[in-house]
């Protein structure tokens, strides 16, 4: 008698399962560890900027201090021209004299004179400047603050720094110069009678007052009997 083919045959898919599992499993595990991986031949993106050392404001400063900011005292403009004018017409002078180093933002004189010590003061000394017709004027003796140097001097752009940051530290440098070098023999020297020629920078009043025109922070001082 003849058996049906199809009755010994394997019912189609009997051996289909097995095989399908092996080939999920086989998938799984090349997800999981592949033979190779991928690597980029673009070198990997750095937060921080390339192509040189960090910047140092103490050596930035040392160089400008040098090289740019005490040939332009000797340059900046005469000081009692600038004070008879303050007398006269504040918002004039302001606006043909003075600098700010943003719109709106403070203005400052850079400038320079002598005169006549009239007081020592705790944190200032007094002058009373030659050919003012009896202007005075404040030179700061310490501690100095803010940005007056770094932004009454005209010769400093936030765009020669990498950032905010570091244009604060060049303004905190340059005032510890002016403490370190400029202060010391000032204070010393300085006395009531005694004369006193400078240059520095000062912020513009609000109006006129009583009392001292302007306060100086001195990028340079230097004060006789």
């Amino acid at each position: 008698m003849t058996t049906s083919s199809r009755s010994n045959a394997p019912a189609r898919g009997t051996f289909a399962w097995p095989w399908i599992g092996l080939t999920l499993a086989v998938v799984v595990l090349l997800c999981l560890f592949p033979p190779f991986r991928v690597v980029s031949r673009q070198p990997a993106l750095s937060a921080a900027p390339t192509g040189g050392a960090a910047f140092d404001p103490v050596a930035f400063v040392a160089r400008f201090w040098s090289e740019q900011l005490q040939p332009a005292a000797g340059r900046a403009a005469a000081l009692a021209p600038i004070l008879a004018e303050l007398r006269r017409d504040p918002a004039a002078a302001v606006q043909q004299h003075a600098r700010s180093a943003d719109l709106g933002g403070t203005a400052y004189f850079f400038s320079r004179g002598s005169g006549r010590v009239t007081a020592v003061e705790k944190s200032q000394v007094v002058v009373a400047v030659d050919g003012a017709e009896g202007g005075t004027i404040a030179i700061r003796t310490g501690p100095i603050f803010g940005n007056a140097v770094r932004d009454g001097c005209g010769l400093l752009e936030v765009n020669r720094v990498p950032g905010l940051a570091e244009f604060n530290a060049v303004s905190a440098e340059l005032n510890r110069l002016v403490e370190e070098r400029v202060l010391p023999p000032l204070r010393h020297a300085a006395k009531v009678g005694g004369r006193i020629t400078f240059a520095g920078c000062a912020a513009a009043p609000d109006g006129p007052g009583a009392g001292a025109l302007l306060a100086f922070i001195p990028v340079q001082a230097e004060a006789t009997p």
